[in-house]
């Protein structure tokens, strides 16, 4: 019986022990996971693809938690988000990468292939809200005119003082003296094409 005793003490003795390196191990992890915690740091993540000379929208972005590393530089903080805004993007950036800076611009720059072309529509001859980045088809207002539509896309726009539309569009070479012409002759209709939708 005494050894029975023993036995059952030494086994709970153990078990004891146990629970107690559990509780340590428990304590050193929550430790960890908080320091872990304060060293994380909130940066501008991408939540979708964006070709390179679109617009980076507000629903482009989004706000990710990382571990800080002071070999890291160049990232985007969380506070910055707004002011990334209406940037365009310098190349194609892919959906979940961390944004760094250099991967945006402040206007649209120009393609391989493509020149500036200045336009100016009278308002209901293109679609309402074309922006900046935005891409669209030109076209002529003639019913009968041969002319194809063109692809075009949007590098600046401004409103002139009797409400027309002032655009800088980037047109691919071969197209520019089309459109031009179409412009110059009051006879240029833009319209919109699906988001997504290049040159």
């Amino acid at each position: 019986m005494k050894s029975q005793s023993k036995a059952r003490a030494r086994v709970r003795t153990q078990w004891m022990a146990l629970a107690a390196a559990l509780v340590v191990l428990a304590g050193v992890l929550v430790a960890w996971a908080l320091s872990q915690a304060a060293d994380r740091v909130q940066v501008v993540q991408l939540t979708r693809a964006v070709s390179s000379g679109t617009v980076i929208t507000a629903g482009d972005l989004t706000i990710a938690g990382i571990a800080y590393d002071s070999h890291v530089e160049g990232l985007v903080p969380s506070e910055s988000l707004d002011a990334v805004v209406g940037r365009v993007a310098a190349f194609d950036l892919t959906a979940g990468s961390l944004l760094q800076m250099g991967m945006w611009r402040d206007t649209p720059a120009l393609l391989a292939g493509e020149q500036s072309v200045g336009v100016v529509v009278k308002p209901g001859r293109l679609p309402d809200g074309l922006a900046q980045g935005d891409t669209a088809l030109a076209a002529p207002l003639q019913p009968g005119d041969p002319t194809p539509p063109l692809p075009v896309r949007v590098l600046d726009r401004a409103v002139t003082a009797d409400g027309n539309a002032a655009l800088t569009l980037a047109v691919p070479a071969a197209d520019a003296v089309v459109v031009a012409q179409l412009a110059a002759t009051d006879q240029l209709v833009l319209i919109g094409t699906p988001a997504g939708g290049g040159t």
